[in-house]
């Protein structure tokens, strides 16, 4: 897991996030920790939120 983004781990937190984010881009990436391809992913896309 990237400790640079948040991790969305129920329903609520993942609608509290689309209905919270106005004016920006929202990207949800679904898939597991241990896999070294959404890691390097969320390398990649923490780039960006910086």
């Amino acid at each position: 897991m990237s400790f640079l983004l948040p991790k969305l781990t129920s329903k609520k937190e993942v609608d509290q996030a689309i209905k919270s984010t106005a004016e920006k881009v929202l990207v949800l990436r679904f898939g597991r920790d241990e896999d070294p391809v959404c890691l390097q992913l969320d390398d990649i896309v923490s780039e960006f939120s910086k």
